[in-house]
């Protein structure tokens, strides 16, 4: 099994079905690397998410396409061959836990960047 937390958008609205006596909600989650890769980029990593009765419930309820989450539970991966007969791969998490950020957190995050003073040799005591 692995364990993990993620940390990004969902790339669209939730969605709810019932599977047997229980409400499933699926959503993709977006995370972005904290590297660039060597075109000097940034690369973004989409993760299919399910998660089970209640907390699936708030989510479809609370979150919208576009809005930060924070999402914890066992990472999967899916292989399969497209139409093309390409090899494919996909990341699937069966959510055990999930967690609000703030609407703004990229605005907030800049902000408490920008409040942070440049600091240089000549400001040093020593």
């Amino acid at each position: 099994m692995i364990s993990a937390t993620i940390i990004g958008r969902l790339t669209r609205d939730p969605e709810q079905r019932q599977a047997g006596q229980y409400n499933v909600t699926n959503f993709t989650v977006a995370s972005d690397s904290t590297r660039k890769n060597k075109q000097g980029e940034y690369d973004t990593t989409f993760v299919r998410c399910a998660v089970f009765g209640r907390q699936g419930d708030v989510i479809a309820q609370q979150f919208r396409k576009g809005r930060p989450i924070i999402v914890s539970g066992e990472l999967s991966t899916n292989e399969w061959q497209d139409q093309q007969g390409n090899q494919r791969q996909s990341f699937e998490m069966s959510v055990q836990n999930f967690s609000f950020m703030p609407r703004d957190y990229s605005q907030e995050q800049a902000q408490q960047e920008q409040k942070v003073p440049e600091v240089t040799d000549d400001d040093m005591p020593f």
